[in-house]
């Protein structure tokens, strides 16, 4: 039992000086006196729990995928590296993509069970920088794709004219 405390609360440190520079979590420690790091495992397990039974799970899923990222994107553009943007705008990419094809097979996927969980999970993998999963789906597949068919439309068009010789 001594070794869970030990991790639980090796844990909870690790969550308490990540959210040290999250000005909402230090205002809901001060307020409250509960620490951030159960806020925050709060906040997320009661988000989980809505997901989970598809109480407002579009919206949560969605702002999930936009609202971390869109912070860690201003993050990534204020550091003095490109490493960063690179894998934010490829994250966006990818994003938008998903977000567009759903659009139009959201009524396929309204009848898998767990859609929005697994899409959290999906996004999750995204986003994570030690799995860089949107720079794997976009190079493994996205830029094949999208490169195979600009190739075929340049195939496909006529070559452009060549310059008119003078007629007289």
């Amino acid at each position: 039992m001594e070794q869970v405390q030990k991790l639980h609360d090796q844990y909870v440190d690790v969550i308490d000086k990540a959210l040290d520079n999250v000005p909402a979590a230090r205002c809901f420690q001060e307020k409250t006196g509960v620490r951030k790091a159960y806020g925050a495992i709060g906040v997320g397990a009661v988000s989980v729990l809505l997901i989970l039974f598809n109480i407002g799970a579009p919206l949560l899923v969605n702002l999930f995928g936009f609202g971390f990222a869109a912070y860690q994107s201003m993050n990534a553009i204020e550091s003095p590296g490109k490493e960063d943007d690179a894998q934010w705008l490829t994250y966006w990419v990818i994003f938008g993509f998903f977000n567009v094809a759903e659009y139009f097979t959201g009524f396929i996927l309204y009848w898998i069970p767990f859609f929005y969980v697994l899409k959290l999970a999906f996004l999750g993998w995204l986003m994570l920088p030690n799995t860089r999963g949107a720079e794997k789906l976009y190079h493994g597949s996205l830029k094949p794709f999208i490169q195979a068919k600009l190739n075929k439309v340049a195939a496909a068009s006529p070559a452009p004219a060549a310059a008119n010789p003078k007629q007289e």
